[in-house]
């Protein structure tokens, strides 16, 4: 028995990774072709150095001088001086008064979260919903806030199984369902009142969340534990446990869930729990998103 679930372990970690992997080489492609185009265009030299100047950044360096840029491009200090003042004058970087030195400035911020609100959270939760599938053998779903509908915007589920629902484009409750419940949870308070003022809180099974007075405690609950759960709430015999997804401005995006058999998410219950938060948190930190930001 323990050598058939280290097999199963492994092997979900193999497709895991070849996922990744496969994600990886697909942007490191579109990366290289790029790169292949540039070659064929003569560089503008003085962008050429700007970019270089940019890029020592990159490495986790707050601070740097000019002595340092020149001695680590071979360049001379006046060179320096100068594409330095200009991208000091663009916003690109700015100098520290105290040190001397420079660091980046404003409008890299602005254009890194520009890029950052580009990223589709369908393409990247993919990979994470599938090797949750794949782990537990049970339907992932991601879901968002479409005006004041919870829809459903990806549904990953395993092979040879008929529960289709909910699909993808599916409104789900909001009071019943792991999904909804994060996605109130996280929102402010205006916006709170502007999606229940006129919700109705329908008893879908004995287990429902029928009134708003016991919402609103349900969602401080989930607040503070940070995931959520649907107890048999939405339909009979299946059952959930959610997590958040945030972005980089520490504000919910999304959620998913990991749903299905009552009795299977009941008995692995403390397991998926781990999963779902260490899940919750990779996934948004791939979004940009600073655990600090959200304390």
């Amino acid at each position: 028995m323990v050598d058939s679930v280290r097999k199963c372990r492994t092997l979900y970690d193999t497709y895991f990774n070849i996922n990744l992997y496969m994600y990886t080489v697909n942007n490191f492609l579109l990366y290289s072709m790029t790169n292949m185009k540039t070659k064929k265009v003569k560089l503008i030299q003085s962008i050429a150095k700007a970019h270089d100047i940019l890029s020592f950044f990159v490495h986790d360096k707050r601070t740097i001088g000019i002595s340092e840029f020149a001695k680590k491009l071979s360049l001379p200090k006046t060179t320096i001086h100068s594409i330095v003042k200009t991208l000091c004058y663009l916003g690109y970087l700015e100098k520290d008064v105290t040190t001397g030195k420079y660091m980046l400035g404003p409008y890299v911020f602005q254009l890194g979260m520009k890029y950052a609100t580009n990223l589709d959270i369908v393409s990247i939760g993919r990979v994470w919903a599938e090797r949750l599938c794949f782990q537990y053998r049970q339907p992932v779903n991601i879901g968002m806030l479409v005006g004041n509908k919870v829809v459903v915007v990806l549904r990953v589920e395993p092979e040879n199984r008929f529960m289709t629902y909910p699909q993808t484009g599916s409104v789900i409750p909001m009071h019943t369902s792991c999904i909804g419940k994060l996605l109130c949870a996280y929102t402010d308070n205006y916006r709170l009142h502007e999606l229940l003022e006129s919700y109705e809180f329908q008893a879908l099974t004995k287990n429902s969340i029928s009134s708003k007075e016991n919402f609103i405690n349900e969602l401080k609950m989930v607040r503070s534990m940070g995931i959520s759960f649907d107890n048999q709430e939405s339909i009979t015999g299946l059952a959930g446990i959610g997590g958040p997804i945030f972005n980089y401005t520490g504000q919910i995006i999304a959620a998913f869930a990991i749903t299905g058999d009552a009795d299977f998410i009941e008995k692995h219950r403390h397991d998926i729990i781990t999963t779902v938060k260490d899940t919750s948190l990779q996934l948004s930190l791939q979004l940009g998103y600073i655990p600090a930001n959200h304390q």
